[in-house]
């Protein structure tokens, strides 16, 4: 704000020592998009306004008028205009930039962190965790007879199977927690400084209700669910989640509907 409020002021300067030679009105456009990028859309109309008049002051100072012209309105309306025609242009891009951001982190059908984002959450809590000497802990988890419920009760009611998951998970999770679909109907969650105690009640718990929300639903899914706390930090988030998903596979070929742990130390 305060550099878009001094690049506006040096503009208004300029303008006024030059006077009506040459026209300066398109430089406090830069001004005007930055407020609206960076700061809030309504001191980018509110900077139009005062730019927009800038001329008019400019005009009667320099030519030491004593009153408004009609001509004068007229200019300074049509430079009012064509400021808030770019700022609403800007306010609309700015409006589908954060929507592709947040898209191409989210999940669309469950509304939680994708692939990509809890591999980014990641590893930017292994590299803390390795700055302070923390564990942290990753769980994979698989819905059992998922496939049964898409081709029985339709995929509707699939998906609504999957963002009735979603919701259970950020409802179930602590705060420090990541809860991502990672692709169909696999999901994980990343928990930082957590130890083997902290894990061991955050999923049981979890499982528990996600449990209770597909008996009382009547879909007849279950879950198989692997974590891995590791006391001693890998090199690469990457070893931590390939032991997560290598424990629940084989909660999946041995029993299924069950929960294992294991500390790397």
């Amino acid at each position: 704000m305060i550099v878009s409020l001094l690049a506006a002021s040096v503009v208004a300067v300029i303008d006024f020592l030059v006077g009506d030679k040459v026209p300066l009105v398109v430089l406090y456009l830069p001004s005007i998009m930055m407020l609206c990028w960076a700061v809030r859309p309504m001191w980018a109309y509110l900077a139009a306004g005062i730019c927009s008049s800038a001329w008019m002051v400019d005009d009667l100072l320099v030519l030491e008028r004593h009153h408004v012209s009609p001509h004068n309105l007229w200019i300074a309306s049509v430079h009012f205009v064509f400021f808030t025609v770019i700022t609403g242009m800007l306010v609309r891009l700015r409006a589908a930039h954060e929507r592709e951001r947040l898209y191409a982190r989210t999940d669309a059908l469950t509304g939680l962190a994708n692939s990509k984002a809890f591999h980014d959450v990641a590893d930017r809590e292994l590299a803390r965790a390795k700055r302070y000497e923390n564990q942290i802990a990753v769980a994979f988890i698989d819905c059992d007879n998922f496939k049964t419920v898409n081709d029985t009760l339709g995929h509707r009611t699939g998906d609504a199977l999957l963002k009735t998951i979603a919701e259970t998970m950020e409802e179930g999770v602590r705060k420090m927690d990541t809860a991502a679909r990672m692709g169909g109907d696999e999901f994980a969650i990343l928990l930082p400084e957590a130890t083997m105690e902290d894990a061991q009640m955050v999923i049981s718990r979890l499982r528990e209700t996600l449990l209770a929300r597909m008996e009382k639903n009547g879909w007849p899914v279950t879950f198989s669910i692997g974590v891995a706390i590791y006391r001693t930090l890998p090199d690469s988030i990457e070893d931590i989640i390939h032991s997560a998903d290598v424990l629940m596979y084989e909660v999946k070929q041995n029993t299924k509907d069950a929960v294992t742990f294991q500390l790397v130390a």
